[in-house]
C-alpha cells in the first residue's frame, strides 16, 4: 500500500483497536502519535507500542491550551492523517436521562470533536493533503435499549466527518467512517463473554470482528488507494445490520 503522508494522530490511542493499528502504521513507514488522558492509558501505549504517547483530553479541547501538546508534537507539520477512536460512553434510557449529564456528554463528545476536526483540517490544509477516519459503531444505525444517547452522539460525529470530506475533498482532504459491530476488544470482550452464543446466532459471519481485523481495515482506508472512499460510512459487522 502507498501513503502520501507521513504522520498520524491516533485519538483515543490507548484502546485495543488503536494499539493494534499502531504497529501496522509503523511498518508502513508512518509516524503514529497516540493520545491518552490517564496514566493507565499512557502506560498501555508505552507497554504495547513504540509509538509516541501524547496527553490529550477531548472533553477539554475548548480550553485555552487544549491543543498545545498536540501542536508541540507536530511542530514540523501535520498530522497528515487523523484516526479517531476517542469516545465517552453514556448508557441511560433516554426517558430517564439527566438533562445536565446529557448536555455534558454531547459537549465533550460532539462539540469538542468538532474542535478537534477543525484543528486537524487547518493543519492539513497547510499541506494541501489530509485523510481523516472516524471509528463509529453500528449503534449509530442499530441501537439497543439504553444506547439512544450514545447512538445520537455517534451519528452526530459521523456527520461532522462526512462534512469534512464534502467541504474539503477538492482541497486534498478526505474522510471516511468505519462502523464496527461487535468487536472482541475493550468493553466488547466482557459483553461477548456473557452473550456470545446469542451474538453468534444473530451475526451471519458467526462471530465478532477482532482488533487486528479492524486495524488492517483502517490501514487500507488510510492508503492512497482508498482516497475515493470519501464522505461515506462503511459497516464492518459481519452482516448484522443486513438482517431483519
Amino acid at each position: 500500500m502507498m501513503f502520501t503522508g507521513h504522520t498520524v494522530l491516533v485519538a483515543g490511542g490507548s484502546c485495543d483497536m488503536a494499539l493494534a493499528l499502531c504497529p501496522l502504521l509503523a511498518d508502513a513507514g508512518l509516524r503514529p502519535v497516540l493520545t491518552f488522558r490517564s496514566d493507565e492509558g499512557k502506560q498501555r501505549i508505552q507497554d504495547a507500542t513504540d509509538g509516541t504517547a501524547c496527553f490529550f483530553d477531548l472533553e477539554t479541547a475548548l480550553e485555552p491550551d487544549g491543543f498545545s501538546r498536540l501542536d508541540a508534537q507536530f511542530e514540523g507539520g501535520g498530522p497528515d492523517y487523523l484516526v479517531d477512536f476517542a469516545h465517552g460512553n453514556l448508557e441511560s434510557l433516554v426517558a430517564t436521562a439527566d438533562p445536565m449529564a446529557v448536555g455534558r456528554y454531547m459537549h465533550g463528545n460532539v462539540t469538542c470533536r468538532a474542535a478537534l476536526v477543525k484543528w486537524a483540517s487547518r493543519r492539513m490544509m497547510a499541506g494541501r493533503f489530509g485523510r481523516m477516519l472516524y471509528v463509529s459503531s453500528t449503534a449509530a444505525v442499530l441501537q439497543n435499549g439504553g444506547q439512544g444517547l450514545y447512538a445520537a452522539s455517534k451519528k452526530a460525529c459521523e456527520a461532522i466527518y462526512q462534512g469534512i470530506g464534502i467541504e474539503l475533498g477538492k482541497k486534498g482532504i478526505t474522510s471516511a467512517i468505519l462502523r464496527p459491530g461487535y468487536v472482541s476488544a475493550g468493553r466488547g470482550t466482557l459483553y461477548l463473554e456473557e452473550h456470545g452464543d446469542r451474538i453468534r446466532k444473530r451475526v451471519p459471519l458467526g462471530r465478532a470482528a477482532t482488533s487486528s481485523e479492524v486495524a488492517e481495515t483502517l490501514l487500507f482506508l488510510l492508503s492512497d488507494a482508498a482516497r475515493p472512499i470519501n464522505a461515506t460510512a462503511i459497516t464492518m459487522d459481519g452482516g448484522l445490520t443486513a438482517c431483519k
